[in-house]
């Protein structure tokens, strides 16, 4: 039984535009190149997000009137 191949998330986007490279067909590098595209707005999205929470801290440790909730 074969397994298909496995892909960390962060390494999807190098990997699209390299197969996008190597690929023959018009269609499938434009859609490979929209698949690296995509997965590096995600990565940057996530990494704005992690950013966010380390400044502004998560929202269930802020306090009200000086009481925790």
């Amino acid at each position: 039984m074969t397994v298909p191949p496995t892909y960390n998330f962060h390494d999807l986007g190098p990997q699209a535009q390299m197969m996008s490279r190597n690929c023959h067909n018009d269609r499938m590098a434009m859609l490979l190149q929209y698949v690296a595209v995509g997965s590096m707005l995600i990565m940057a999205g996530v990494a704005a997000s992690h950013v966010l929470k380390d400044v502004f801290g998560p929202p269930h440790h802020r306090h009200r009137n000086g009481r925790s909730r």
